[in-house]
Formats: structure tokens, C-alpha cells, sequence
């Protein structure tokens, strides 16, 4: 099994009226920066949450990355280097666009020698920044 990881400093998604605008911190990790928090010009630190009828783009495209993309997501004017949201593809119904970016996407993931497919499993996980302190908390039965 092909397992790799993106592990993030901090991620933060802000609330309905800031438009669920995403922080992020430092990258580690196995599976590339699909956030590109160290790009200049192309990060997805500080961009806003679109979906299909809803398209937060700031330079005010005239269509949605989100559908162009297949699902709701963080994309700048430049799309996206991720989209966990993008429908699956399976190799062999790839459509001729997806070099483009549908599907279900981690770019770093991809590039060099390996296809540039859709990801068929993704799992993302997001714990409270103060989750050391809530554990030794229950365990001592302070919850």
C-alpha cells in the first residue's frame, strides 16, 4: 500500500462571514505540500473556501474553480495544487482534462515519474491545537 503523509503547524479555517478563509503553517511530511505554503504567488494560505455556486476567487474569474475542479475547496486564480473534494476518477475513465486539475488531487503527490491521477483514498485529519492538554485533563478526570 502507497501511504504518505502532509502534516501541517497549524491549520485554521475561519468562520462563515470571513468565508471559511484558510491558515496554515509550516509543511513536513511525506506526500508534498499540496497547500504550497512555501510558494510565493500560488500558496492556498490566506484563500477562501468556493464551491460550485459560491466562488470566492478574489481576482473575480468569470468561472468557479470549484467546478472546474469537481468539489468545494480552497483554490487560488491559479486553481489549485490539492483537491480532496474532486470527484474519483478511475485510470480508465480519466478524462482528457484532468492534467488540468479534476479529480481527486495532491499534486506533489504525483509529479516526477508516477501518473497524474485521481488519488483513490484520502483521509484528512484535524485535532484541536490543545489536544495534549485535554488528554492529560480527562485522564486525570478534569474534563
Amino acid at each position: 500500500e502507497n501511504v504518505k503523509y502532509a502534516r501541517y503547524a497549524t491549520f485554521n479555517m475561519g468562520i462563515y462571514t470571513s468565508k471559511y478563509t484558510l491558515r496554515i503553517g509550516a509543511y513536513s511530511g511525506t506526500a508534498g505540500d499540496g497547500f504550497r505554503t512555501g510558494t510565493r504567488g500560488s500558496s492556498l494560505n490566506g484563500t477562501m473556501f468556493s464551491t460550485r455556486g459560491f466562488n470566492q476567487i478574489k481576482d473575480s474569474l468569470e468561472w468557479s474553480m470549484a467546478e472546474i475542479y469537481g468539489g468545494g475547496w480552497w483554490f487560488s486564480s491559479e486553481g489549485s495544487s490539492s483537491n480532496l473534494n474532486g470527484p474519483y476518477f478511475p485510470p480508465k475513465l480519466v478524462p482528457p482534462f484532468t492534467n488540468s486539475g479534476t479529480g481527486v488531487l495532491w499534486k506533489p503527490f504525483f509529479y516526477g515519474d508516477k501518473p497524474y491521477y485521481s488519488l483513490k483514498k484520502t483521509k484528512m485529519m484535524v485535532r484541536p491545537a490543545d489536544i495534549s492538554t485535554r488528554v492529560a485533563n480527562v485522564k486525570m478526570g478534569e474534563d
